[in-house]
């Protein structure tokens, strides 16, 4: 099965955007130190706009997706930022070249 790949991108509400970067950044390393079938998790902001972030997420299979779904780190990471984001687009593939 070829890994399963998220890009989560966000607009956020610009007077919340340093928070949520420190947020987000505590939720990846509880991915990248919890979860072995995650290949990786990268933050990234948009040069050209600071309040567009995209998250990059690579996952062994449909599994490891569902599992990080419904860890309770998960679940506290989406509440504590739902206040923070204004705009939020999952856009879920499969690796091509694995």
């Amino acid at each position: 099965m070829s890994a399963i790949v998220l890009h989560v991108e966000l607009t956020l509400k610009p007077e919340r955007r340093e928070a949520y970067l420190v947020r987000a950044r505590r939720h990846r390393d509880n991915v990248r130190n919890n979860e072995p079938a995650c290949r990786n998790f990268e933050i990234s902001v948009e040069e050209d706009n600071p309040n567009l972030v995209r998250l990059y997420e690579v996952y062994d299979d449909n599994g490891a997706v569902e599992h990080h779904m419904q860890t309770p780190y998960m679940t506290a990471y989406r509440e504590e930022t739902a206040p923070m984001i204004e705009n939020r687009k999952l856009t879920r593939s499969i690796m091509a070249h694995d």
